[in-house]
């Protein structure tokens, strides 16, 4: 019998419910502790403090490093956060966004009951590329605006967002952009209607990740899009840079006619949002 165990049974005398539940475990002991921890989020909000390694360690009987293993578990599964110098607490749940629809992030947060806020980076106006200037329907030599913002859910970042605008939507930058984005281009006679483009997976690098307060090389969902007004004129090209372990992607999806499913079909990819 391993050391831990004997260690585990000593303590029994005083935490005896728990390590019944342990010793009747086959799996290791961390992993008996990380499912019996997982059972209990659910008796505890978004946000909670969670008890310390101290306490859980006293509570079941066994050495801080197993506690730390066991919770390790819950961190790297997205159900609980550490932060540094103030303890464990419980993750909030995950952003649902429905694929098939055409919504702002704003929009999405008030239909799951949270606040949505964003934090202008940058703001500005330069010469667009060719390739920007083309996907916009604008001629070689036009400028376009700029916009870098961190979106938040109850305070918490939720992705970043790289937004290139035509030079006739120069009014936006009068309006709130602390708000949504779709709100204030609707204000101006821009309100956007569709969208096509593509989503890829991608580590976080340095800049990224302070911003969004992950560790280095997390796990990113990007969006890539480009949007269109109701006149069908381009809006907006935006890559929104998601925290994987913070949003849901929902999906509809239904089998086309049979004389559709053998297409081909070409790939949404425009040249100013190509993946370098």
């Amino acid at each position: 019998m391993s050391h831990a165990r004997d260690r585990t049974r000593v303590a029994c005398r005083r935490s005896l419910d728990n390590c019944e539940v342990l010793m009747a475990d086959d799996r290791p002991i961390h992993a008996a502790i990380t499912e019996r921890l997982r059972a209990e989020l659910g008796d505890y909000a978004d946000g909670d403090l969670l008890p310390g390694d101290r306490e859980l360690a006293e509570r079941f009987g066994v050495s801080r490093m197993t506690v730390r293993q066991a919770v390790a578990t819950l961190v790297t599964e997205g159900l609980i956060i550490r932060r540094r110098g103030s303890g464990t607490y419980v993750a909030k749940r995950a952003v649902h966004r429905r694929m098939a629809r055409l919504l702002s992030f704003t929009e999405h947060m008030h239909r799951q009951g949270r606040t949505p806020s964003a934090q202008v980076i940058d703001l500005g106006d330069r010469l667009g590329t060719r390739a920007e200037n083309a996907d916009l329907d604008q001629p070689d030599g036009a400028s376009v605006i700029t916009l870098r913002r961190v979106l938040c859910g109850d305070g918490t970042p939720i992705a970043i967002e790289d937004v290139i605008l035509p030079q006739d939507c120069g009014a936006v930058r009068d309006r709130d952009l602390t708000g949504s984005l779709h709100a204030a281009l609707a204000a101006i006679g821009r309100r956007p209607r569709s969208a096509r483009g593509t989503m890829i997976a991608e580590p976080a690098e340095p800049r990224i990740a302070k911003l969004l307060d992950i560790a280095i090389g997390s796990a990113l969902m990007v969006q890539r899009l480009r949007i269109l007004d109701g006149e069908d004129r381009p809006v907006q090209l935006v890559i929104v840079r998601y925290v994987g372990e913070r949003i849901v992607f929902d999906i509809d999806q239904e089998r086309p006619a049979e004389d559709l499913a053998a297409r081909i079909d070409p790939p949404y990819e425009f040249s100013s949002l190509v993946v370098t």
